[in-house]
């Protein structure tokens, strides 16, 4: 149990700080788009459309209707 919590540091310590912030970042978006009620397609979309934000917008579901109204 030792040598597993030793291994568990060692390989967390190896993860770079900013690798880390950007994945709960990302985590963060999509946790807010499947409780804003959004798809897995969806929420893919719209995480990659506000990269710079930590949660999605309000009018999500407004601004995802304009683009798939726009693609077809």
């Amino acid at each position: 149990m030792e040598e597993m919590q030793t291994n568990v540091i060692a390989a967390l310590d190896s993860v770079p700080l900013i690798q880390i912030q950007r994945y709960a970042n990302r985590s963060a978006k999509f946790m807010d788009a499947y409780i804003k009620g959004l798809t897995g397609a969806q929420a893919a979309w719209a995480a990659q459309k506000y990269g710079g934000h930590c949660v999605l917008p309000e009018n999500i579901f407004k601004e995802l209707e304009e683009a798939q109204t726009k693609a077809f």
